[in-house]
């Protein structure tokens, strides 16, 4: 490079260009000399501390900050000149405070440098005024800490607001259903059902607006857990089921070829989008059918196998006008005014549905014209998980009924459409006709057939005539038939033993049930039911009419005492915890308090004691302990707080009754401890007990099919909880809480049956009520490890229930 090219590059050659430079600059510039002496102050210096440059020049760099910080600062820049070359060579920035020439404080950020020239020594300073800013930040920071302190104050409100309108709404839907046992006439009976239907409906209100406001301030959490897809939506179907069978409405699903049907993804909520989906459905259809379609498409995901599944939920009914599309999934809508007044729901149901979906990677969309039926469309991201072992009813060309011929008569092209679809997967032949008349001339005609699966809802000839007429031609064990039927129409049926009729399915048609049922009356197994049950045994509230309240804090422990007490003839009220068991017994006489232990805010020993204090002259009501292993002293412990006896869980139904008998005689009496849990703590090292299983299942029927299945994943979805607790507790050395978590989370385990868990809880809680801390750590890591061999056992098993 020339000598002339680096005098014109050098900087002090261009001193008018840097002058102006210095002049636009939005920024103060100010130089001072080595005794803090101002020499340069530019424009954007006079804007920022509103002095002119002939007022500042040659004064003390001082007058441009607040009294108590001038000496502080000086000091700052003598030390700043006098540190190692290296360290003035860099600029250092700081936040000070300026004093602009009225007197007024702002926040600054400053750059300052030290400069070497011509032997003498300068400060240089480039300055912002932040203040606005600071105070915009700071104004933004209260906001949100005002707007989060609201959603705070929101969320507590609504929490409150819920328990108080829960409490009454309780008693109202518990009360209606003792007086709907009371001697009434029609009418009355009419209005009471009306009463507690309204109480549901309003419950079912109260749950969708703390779902909204948890989406609304982003507090709903999406799990990932291992599901079974038909289940969910035959979980979904159930729900809607009894109100579709009043309207006469059919209902079906059906699951595409190569859709995965084992995934990863949260179930509750997926299971909560098609629940709201199928009861819009079924509202706002009278005639028809309600169809649910289940597809999927691979997405690329780079850690595993992830699909995008698309469900359809289509019905035959009223239609929704073009206009009144945009505004469906808005909060707080309906299509109309009208809408509103004659069918009745807040229109948060698909808002909210909306928002899972989102929040599940996923979109919802509708098709719809007035008179023509809807088509609501969801989607939703999950990852394909292998199943541990394929279920039979999804295997093709099962060896029971490869070749076997079908016959199915169903007037619905839907169901036709599925049953077949069902059969040609078995490897079966079927042959699907519409009409009785075709399948009584196709029998005339002789042809043969291994099975026949009949709708009973048949136009002209029904089902059961059909099928009398076939026994005319050919015998139960020529020709096997399968009775489809809704939900309790079987109980009109009064000539099954003359049809003859080797099974019994109700509707919608799942495909495990329907398989099972094949294969059994195929190779000959299962032949129905009499048309009449055989006179039995009464329940026992038919001899001994008793008030029941159930006090369980725990859903899965709530579902069986419940389930058990219907099975003696008992509707029973429910108290989540000691409070709620006072407010109860204030409320109303109850006979009986099946009172569990363990509870949050008021445990069952402080709940009996207060009933103890306040009991009529009959000593009402009766007070019996539900606890899971009784402790030595824990019996006398109950008796001595106010109770009549106990009961050990699992509660075994014959204990249980035994224990309702001697709280329902005139002198009460004590429940006899021999059906404490840990007299009866298997002694083998299976994970689950089959048998607890088998008894759970003998509790379902028509009005709860899949009881089972959801005690199951009410304990997957709750047991994590119980589990990080107790580890908790142990961390903080907390022997008490130990003993009362393990106690809780026993009661559990051993109402499903998980046997090694239980064991180990017994242990801890023995461990923890002594004070012994030192093994419990262990203990702790082994019943983590248990927890997951339980978790996978009962997802492995909850298909064949």
């Amino acid at each position: 490079m020339n000598r002339s090219l680096l005098q014109e590059l050098d900087p002090r050659n261009h001193a008018p260009l840097l002058a102006r430079l210095l002049a636009i600059a939005d920024d103060a510039v100010i130089v001072a000399d080595a005794a803090q002496r101002i020499v340069l102050f530019n424009e954007g210096a006079e804007r920022v501390f509103g002095y002119r440059l002939a007022e500042v020049l040659g004064q003390p760099l001082a007058m441009l900050l607040p009294e108590p910080a001038r000496a502080a600062h000086a000091g700052h820049l003598r030390a700043f000149a006098q540190s190692a070359l290296p360290a003035r060579r860099m600029a250092e920035r700081r936040d000070i405070h300026g004093r602009r020439a009225d007197g007024v404080l702002f926040d600054a950020e400053a750059s300052i440098s030290h400069v070497e020239l011509d032997g003498q020594t300068y400060f240089a300073a480039i300055l912002r005024d932040v203040s606005e800013s600071r105070q915009a930040r700071r104004a933004l920071e209260r906001a949100k800490a005002e707007a989060e302190a609201a959603e705070r104050a929101k969320s507590l409100f609504l929490a409150n607001m819920s328990h108080e309108i829960r409490t009454p709404l309780n008693a109202v839907i518990g009360m209606t259903t003792l007086l709907m046992d009371t001697p009434m006439s029609d009418e009355q009976l009419d209005f009471a059902r009306t009463i507690r239907a309204s109480g549901e409906t309003l419950l079912g209100v109260i749950n969708d607006i703390l779902d909204f406001s948890k989406a609304d301030v982003g507090k709903l959490e999406i799990e990932q857990q291992r599901f079974d897809l038909r289940r969910c939506v035959e979980d979904a179907l159930d729900l809607v089921a009894p109100r579709a069978l009043e309207k006469r409405l059919n209902l079906a699903y059906l699951i595409e070829d190569g859709t995965p049907e084992n995934l990863v993804g949260d179930v509750t909520r997926i299971r909560q989008i098609l629940a709201n989906l199928l009861s819009n459905a079924v509202k706002f259809t009278h005639q028809g059918e309600v169809l649910v379609i289940i597809d999927s498409e691979p997405v690329d995901a780079g850690d595993g196998p992830l699909h995008r599944i698309h469900f359809a939920v289509q019905d035959s009914g009223i239609g929704i006008a073009a206009e009144h599309l945009p505004r469906l999934f808005q909060s707080f809508t309906q299509v109309d005014a009208s809408t509103t007044r004659k069918y009745g729901g807040t229109g948060l149901g698909l808002a909210i549905s909306k928002r899972l979906a989102e929040l599940m990677g996923g979109t919802v969309s509708v098709q719809s014209e007035p008179g023509q039926g809807s088509v609501f469309r969801v989607s939703v991201l999950a990852r394909a998980a292998e199943a541990p072992e394929p279920a039979d009813f999804l295997q093709r060309n099962v060896p029971a009924l490869v070749g076997k011929r079908l016959l199915i008569v169903d007037d619905n092209l839907t169901n036709r459409r599925i049953l077949t679809r069902m059969a040609m997967l078995w490897g079966m032949l079927p042959s699907t006709l519409p009409s009785a008349l075709e399948a009584l001339d196709r029998i005339r005609h002789g042809e043969r057939y291994d099975a026949a699966v009949l709708d009973m809802s048949l136009p002209g000839i029904d089902g059961l005539e059909l099928a009398v007429e076939i026994r005319r031609r050919r015998s139960a064990e020529e020709l096997p038939i399968v009775m489809l039927t809704s939900l309790g129409q079987r109980h009109a049926l009064a000539d099954e033993q003359r049809a003859g009729l080797a099974a019994f399915l109700s509707k919608p048609i799942k495909a495990s049930a329907l398989f099972a049922t094949l294969v059994a009356v195929v190779q000959g197994r299962q032949r129905a039911a009499p048309a009449g049950p055989a006179p039995g045994p009464q329940p026992l509230a038919a001899s001994l009419p008793l008030r029941v309240l159930v006090a369980e804090d725990n859903a899965v422990n709530q579902r069986v005492a419940l389930r058990l007490l219907q099975r003696l003839g008992y509707q029973a009220d429910v108290a989540a915890n000691g409070l709620e068991v006072i407010e109860a017994v204030e409320r109303q006489a109850y006979s009986v308090v099946l009172m569990d232990i363990q509870m949050p805010e008021m445990d069952g020993l402080q709940a009996a004691r207060w009933i103890r204090q306040r009991r009529g002259p009959q000593g009402l009501p009766r007070i019996i302990a539900m606890t899971a292993n009784a402790m030595p002293g824990d019996r006398e412990a109950y008796l001595a707080a106010g109770m009549d006896g106990y009961v050990a869980k699992p509660i075994e139904p014959d204990e249980l009754a035994a224990a309702l008998r001697r709280a329902g005689s005139p002198a009460g009496g004590t429940v006899a401890p021999g059906g404490a849990a840990a007299s009866r703590t298997p002694a083998d090292d299976t994970v689950l007990d089959a048998l607890r299983l088998e008894h759970l299942r003998t509790l379902q029927d028509d009005g709860q099919p899949s009881l089972v299945r959801e005690l199951i994943d009410l304990f997957v979805a709750d047991a994590p909880g119980h589990v990080d607790a107790l580890a908790q507790a142990l961390q903080g050395t907390d022997a008490r809480r130990l003993a009362s978590l393990a106690h809780r989370f026993l009661s559990v385990t051993d109402n499903i049956g998980a046997r090694r868990l239980s064991a180990l809880c017994v242990e801890i809680e023995r461990l923890a009520r002594r004070g012994e801390l030192d093994g419990l750590e262990r203990l702790v890591e082994a019943l983590s490890h248990e927890h997951a061999q339980a978790h996978a056992a009962l997802l492995a098993v909850r298909t064949r229930y």
